[in-house]
């Protein structure tokens, strides 16, 4: 008699992930289907809590790193405005110190245009002096040639300890009693002692005319020419005691 045999059942093909999931997924419905038919329960509500997967929160931040970024940000800050701070004062500090230094170059530059104005001036003073003193020295010039016109040179009168002016002119007119020359005090314009290197200085005498000058000089040669080489024109005959004999001669 035959044997009827059943084939060995196949092997459970491998559900997948998903199919797993779906499966039981599926499952649980059925099971609340019927645990609704026994307590009527919101169906929506399961399905929705059974299909819906919430999203997970994320973990909150660690208190201490917060606090720690909030002190790292706060110090931060706080250098940057202390170093803003110095910043700013200095500056301040430069630029008063470029107002102080435009005040000093500008009261150097008023200075200097002050200095500058006051040498113009100086200049143009020291220009007109050197005119004013060429034009005085050509008017000396002028009286020194005129005086030499009317002006004699008379050499070894003897100089007196208190001599004066007065005195030399009392002395000239001597002379010119002497030459019988009559002169007044008004024909003798001025009377002085010259330096000289060796002897008594000589005397000027300037008169107030040439007539006068060149008759006091012809007077002399003519006594001398009349008078023998002892009596020739000296000291002696203007009352001094010591004979030296006199010179005299137109100022060159």
């Amino acid at each position: 008699m035959p044997i009827n045999r059943t084939p060995p059942p196949s092997p459970p093909v491998p559900m997948s992930s998903d199919d797993a999931a779906q499966t039981r997924a599926i499952d649980a419905i059925e099971r609340t289907k019927i645990h609704h038919c026994e307590s009527a329960p919101d169906i929506t509500s399961l399905t929705l809590n059974v299909t819906e997967r919430k999203k997970r929160k994320h973990d909150g931040v660690n208190p201490n790193i917060m606090s720690y970024m909030s002190e790292m940000f706060s110090a931060h800050t706080n250098e940057q405005a202390k170093l803003f701070k110095d910043l700013q004062t200095i500056v301040s500090s430069i630029k008063e110190q470029n107002d102080e230094l435009k005040k000093s170059v500008d009261t150097m530059s008023s200075k200097y245009d002050e200095f500058l104005s006051r040498i113009s001036v100086l200049e143009a003073e020291k220009k007109q002096d050197r005119y004013i003193i060429q034009q005085l020295q050509e008017k000396i010039e002028n009286m020194e040639r005129k005086s030499r016109f009317s002006g004699i040179e008379i050499r070894n009168i003897p100089k007196n300890n208190e001599e004066t002016k007065e005195n030399l002119c009392s002395t000239v007119k001597k002379l010119g009693e002497c030459l019988k020359v009559n002169l007044r005090d008004s024909d003798i314009k001025d009377v002085y002692r010259i330096n000289s290197k060796t002897g008594t200085r000589p005397v000027i005498v300037e008169f107030n005319s040439v007539i006068i000058k060149e008759k006091m000089l012809n007077e002399v040669k003519r006594f001398n020419k009349t008078k023998p080489k002892s009596e020739k024109l000296n000291t002696s005959h203007l009352n001094y005691s010591q004979k030296i004999y006199l010179y005299t001669s137109r100022r060159h």
